[in-house]
């Protein structure tokens, strides 16, 4: 699937032939879904059975729709492969004591500034740690209050500190590079510059997360316990640079050979993980790991992630062909749904789905599916772009059945329900509102 991927979508530039790898790519794709549908968990099976009743039905009652059918199966390919190769870097960034250093580090800020390391501080790990970032910190925070009241002396709160890294990585998947949010916005989006919207995104975050400052008050509590690790602020200058390096490499290769970022991640990620255990030799296996190993260790863990993003795909594209059959393409284009209406109800009502437990993912891919391609998104990309970002965060943070909430409320002994309801209802409400006004703002100015 991925050589496939890789060999179609960079070698036909080349040599045009190599553009038939494409359709074995696609076709490795669903094999491979198929041959592990006993293995992923229930959502996934629902989307893949789904999946193939709506590509089935098209192909019998619109089969001049299938080229459609077949560039949304390309597109779920392409999330297929990114999502595996993602996997692959999880094993050494898990074992890497590098990143465990530069969170801890993040602790040693005066508490006055903390609250801003903290949120900032997860922003950056997470791009490499993701949702670990949350457990991480809150254990770091949770061993600094236990030595804390062992000497009898005021800890810290575990508490604020989790909910900070929480909100940092929620923030993190509004701009993220090599996140699923950037990445369905950037292929279901033709006429979005990928480049320009780094830079729109990565400062509308920016924007938010210093807002969101007053939402951690609890983790500027003095810390007793904040010393410095040793080396810990050479760690934090290491994968600061890291991420940077990491982003800067995805956007030369982007734009050198012409081809999306996710395919551009799929070579990236790759020499990522190949290279960690090298320049980090803490973060070797314990013992050596063929790479055909390593590669079917990484499919599996995201076998669920995967087999739901080559289905939404599918299922959104089949949706959008549905809804554009009753009129709706009509109606945008005829001006009586306005763009920033249509862009705006993206933004609220992704969200929504999260917080009544049905699975936002869908809900993302079919919003761009539908209007990413049409006159909204070629007239609009960057604020569309940037609505559906925000959305899809903000729906992590509204869904209790999300693993950010989930990680969370393990780590504050509460149910997931009281941390996005309860606990995070204010942080989301905050969000939405300035997201609105910051895409009002850029649909007005683009």
């Amino acid at each position: 699937m991925i050589a496939g991927l890789l060999a179609g979508q960079i070698g036909a530039r080349l040599w045009p032939e190599l553009a038939a790898l494409n359709g074995l790519a696609a076709a490795a794709a669903v094999a491979l879904a198929l041959l592990r549908l006993g293995a992923v968990n229930k959502i996934a099976r629902v989307f893949a059975i789904g999946a193939l009743v709506v590509a089935a039905t098209v192909a019998l009652t619109a089969p001049e729709a299938l080229p459609a059918m077949e560039r949304a199966l390309m597109q779920g390919t392409a999330f297929s492969a990114f999502l595996t190769t993602l996997g692959l870097i999880r094993a050494p960034v898990r074992a890497s004591k590098v990143i465990g250093a530069a969170a801890a580090q993040l602790f040693a800020f005066p508490a006055r500034m903390r609250a801003a390391a903290m949120t900032f501080g997860a922003q950056f790990l997470s791009v490499l740690f993701n949702i670990g970032t949350i457990g991480m910190m809150s254990d770091i925070a949770a061993d600094h209050a236990a030595r804390a009241r062992a000497e009898g002396k005021p800890g810290l709160d575990p508490g604020p500190v989790t909910l900070a890294a929480l909100r940092g990585t929620l923030l993190m998947t509004v701009w993220n590079p090599i996140g699923v949010g950037f990445a369905i916005v950037t292929s279901a989006i033709p006429a979005l510059d990928p480049v320009v919207f780094l830079g729109v995104s990565f400062g509308a975050a920016m924007l938010v997360s210093l807002g969101a400052l007053a939402f951690d008050r609890g983790a500027t509590a003095p810390d007793p316990e904040s010393t410095a690790p040793a080396g810990g602020a050479r760690a934090l200058g290491a994968i600061l640079a890291g991420v940077a390096g990491l982003i800067a490499v995805t956007l030369a290769l982007h734009r050198a050979l012409d081809v999306s970022f996710l395919v551009a991640a799929c070579l990236v990620l790759p020499l990522l993980a190949l290279l960690w255990p090298i320049l980090e030799p803490a973060a070797r296996p314990a013992r050596r790991q063929n790479p055909l190993d390593t590669l079917a260790e990484a499919s599996s863990t995201m076998a669920n992630e995967a087999t739901i993003f080559l289905a939404a795909a599918v299922i959104g594209a089949g949706v959008s062909l549905a809804l554009n059959a009753l009129g709706i393409g009509a109606l945008i284009e005829s001006g009586a749904l306005p763009a920033l209406a249509i862009i705006l109800g993206c933004l609220v009502l992704i969200p929504l789905a999260g917080a009544a437990l049905i699975p936002h993912s869908i809900v993302m891919v079919m919003a761009a599916q539908l209007f990413g391609a049409g006159p909204v998104g070629a007239a609009h990309p960057l604020s569309l772009a940037l609505a559906l970002c925000f959305a899809w965060a903000l729906a992590i943070s509204a869904s209790p059945i999300s693993a950010m909430s989930i990680i969370t409320g393990r780590a504050l002994g509460l149910s997931p329900a009281r941390v996005t309801f309860t606990i995070n209802r204010g942080f989301t409400l905050y969000g939405l509102a300035l997201a609105a006004a910051l895409v009002t703002l850029i649909h007005f100015v683009e």
